[in-house]
């Protein structure tokens, strides 16, 4: 008799089985840790695969009792989390494609996974061919004598045996190889929330975000080779929430939560921590200074030291503790590099102008203090490469900065990453900034700036397999951070992957629409596309964001011109002439609208006048696709040699083959 049809309750798709009943995921048979709302998300697309699934369809399943409005942010940051767990980047949705405005569609092939069947019903999720003399088969057998003597079987019984026992001490030998080796390389992961302001002031905010950063910092080179820290990106985002201690471990599958608060009052400052075990469900020990508030640094340094001996004690009791700075820092100087990490993170012009005379203060009132002077040296450095400042200006003093960062403290990760920016986009020492680039990984494996800017360095170095392996690094780190998953769009761009470049700003615009990264990216991919309308409103849009920002504006000069509106881009052109009398304008970008005029000659004299002032946007030169049609040019030619690019960086041209964006 037929039994009735059963749903699938387990589903294949590529190398992954999914139970759709226990929402169980396993990759070749070993389970996925992946948090809960993710894997409910899975288990809606797999069960309408094929169909588009409503963003308000999925809101009201998974968080039944939020407005839309209130669970979109929960549903990107779910999606996103689903995304790296399958292998699934942004920007190609090879498993689940954004529908925009709509919601999303599961469009990989997705297969039933037959179960064994005990009763005499045949099941409907039977293969349709099977072996000799399964289920789905039957009669194959019928008729057949039994070939095997007696003897035989005995024979084959007993080879049975043995091998059962050899493949047994095998596996035996096999599980304590893994777990000696899962200890080894197993590397715990702990999350700073932030620190909350219990004063009621929101002047004191800064301590709030600067007293996180600092102490990811800090626990990052505490054990960088036995212990992950979440980056900041992932870390804001419980910045005022209500979510217990135990709850973000589960979603963020760390193995601790360091929590904090902190209460200011006239010259008083308390401060708690308590670290949390998601392995133990219970907090390991709970600590509160009260001190002079402005000793913020000292509270700050015990802090780390217990959560050091902590760990040490319990979990890494065979590896020494790498030693980070522990020299006394002037507390005014803290409290003004704390206000400087503050502003430099807002990163608006504004702001970054703030960070740089924050962190000058700090330099000022306390002239041993590295990592003040290795954020002066950054701040300098961001402003130069968005145009804020001219690299005359700005360069001499990044410079300046580092040097004196690496003289205090060369074993600081930040002094290290200082130094490798002014080496690779000043001194155009590209040997030598991949030394201090690497070093400064090895001192903290967790700081995801630095991940990001060696992301950039083996982008422009045209090493772009290895730009997408950083920022995946990047990305372990910091899985909720916008930013980093922006530079997927901006390895993609330079490695010419424009499509894949397209997809990944858009679905980061979708989360966020006023991204600024990601306006730019998408313009420039959407101008080398030929999809010049949509790059000309993109361009637009990023002038909005940024306050009217000429390095857009050049970007919008570029776009007319190569639409082949002459008329509107010598309009941009004149203004961006008429700007630089007043404030700074990169003549590299001005070569960029000449060029696509079709004007090499003018191209070029801009070129020479980036040459002279050294600006940063030099290091995309070799490889930049603007200036493809001058690579023949001998002065072009004299340009790229005198900047020193590596080999890599000169194989790509016009005709290259993208790489792979995954």
């Amino acid at each position: 008799m037929k039994g009735t049809a059963q749903p699938a309750r387990k589903v294949r798709f590529r190398d992954f089985e999914f139970d759709l009943q226990t929402c169980d995921l396993r990759k070749q048979g070993f389970r996925v840790k992946l948090q809960e709302k993710p894997l409910q998300l899975l288990c809606l697309l797999l069960e309408r695969a094929g169909e588009i699934v409503t963003r308000e369809e999925l809101t009201q399943r998974l968080w039944p009792s939020a407005t839309i409005v209130d669970a979109g942010p929960n549903l990107n940051t779910s999606l996103n989390r689903l995304r790296q767990a399958l292998g699934d980047a942004a920007n190609e949705q090879e498993l689940i494609r954004t529908v925009p405005r709509q919601g999303y569609r599961f469009i990989a092939p997705v297969s039933i996974v037959a179960e064994k069947v005990e009763s005499s019903a045949t099941s409907e999720l039977a293969p349709m061919e099977d072996a000799a003399g399964s289920p789905a088969n039957p009669n194959r057998m019928q008729g057949r004598a039994p070939i095997f003597s007696r003897r035989a079987r005995l024979i084959a019984a007993s080879a049975a045996v043995l091998a059962a026992i050899c493949c047994g001490l095998a596996y035996f030998r096999w599980l304590d190889y893994s777990a000696q080796a899962s200890r080894s390389a197993h590397r715990d992961t702990i999350l700073v929330t932030p620190f909350q302001n219990l004063s009621g002031d929101s002047n004191n905010d800064y301590l709030s975000d600067g007293l996180t950063d600092e102490m990811i910092t800090r626990l990052g080179q505490v054990y960088p080779q036995h212990l992950s820290v979440i980056a900041r990106g992932t870390a804001m985002q419980y910045k005022g929430g209500h979510k217990s201690a135990a709850e973000i471990a589960r979603e963020q599958h760390v193995d601790y939560i360091l929590e904090g608060s902190f209460l200011r009052q006239g010259n008083q400052m308390r401060i708690t921590a308590q670290l949390f075990s998601a392995r133990d469900q219970g907090t390991q020990w709970t600590e509160a200074y009260d001190r002079d508030g402005t000793d913020l640094f000292a509270i700050q340094r015990d802090v780390t030291d217990r959560i050091a001996k902590s760990l040490s004690r319990e979990l890494l009791a065979s590896t020494a503790a790498t030693s980070v700075a522990s020299s006394p820092v002037k507390p005014e100087a803290y409290d003004a590099y704390l206000k400087g990490l503050f502003e430099l993170n807002r990163a608006t012009p504004g702001d970054l102008e703030k960070s740089i005379g924050f962190f000058r203060q700090a330099t000022e009132k306390d002239d041993h203090f590295a990592a003040a002077y290795a954020y002066l040296a950054y701040s300098y450095n961001a402003a130069a490469d968005w145009t804020y400042m001219s690299p005359v200006d700005a360069f001499p003093k990044e410079e300046a900065a580092a040097k004196k960062a690496m003289e205090i403290d060369s074993a600081l990760s930040d002094s290290q990453l200082a130094m490798a920016e002014v080496l690779h986009e000043y001194e155009w020492d590209w040997a030598g900034a991949e030394k201090a680039y690497q070093k400064a990984l090895l001192l903290n494996p967790s700081s995801v700036v630095a991940h990001r800017l060696y992301a950039e360095y083996l982008t422009r170095a045209g090493r772009f397999e290895e730009a997408l392996s950083e920022i995946r690094r990047a990305q372990q780190l910091d899985p909720a951070s916008l930013t980093t998953s922006s530079y997927f769009c901006f390895v993609n761009f330079h490695a010419r992957n424009y499509e894949s470049a397209i997809k990944g700003c858009r679905d980061i615009l979708e989360i966020d629409p006023h991204f600024l990264p990601a306006h730019d990216w998408l313009a420039d991919s959407l101008v080398f596309a030929k999809k010049y309308e949509e790059a000309i409103a993109q361009y637009k849009k990023a002038m909005e964001e940024s306050g009217n920002a000429s390095y857009f504006l050049t970007g919008l000069g570029m776009a007319y011109a190569m639409k082949g509106d002459e008329k509107q881009a010598r309009r941009v052109l004149a203004e961006l002439n008429q700007r630089a009398k007043q404030a700074y304008v990169s003549p590299y970008e001005l070569a960029e609208t000449y060029i696509g005029l079709g004007d090499k000659e003018h191209a070029l004299v801009m070129l020479e006048e980036a040459l002279k002032e050294r600006s940063s946007e030099l290091v995309y030169l070799a490889s930049a696709a603007e200036f493809d049609s001058l690579h023949d040019d001998p002065r072009f030619k004299a340009m790229v040699a005198r900047i020193g690019f590596p080999e890599s960086a000169l194989t790509i041209t016009a005709t290259s083959k993208p790489v792979p964006s995954r």
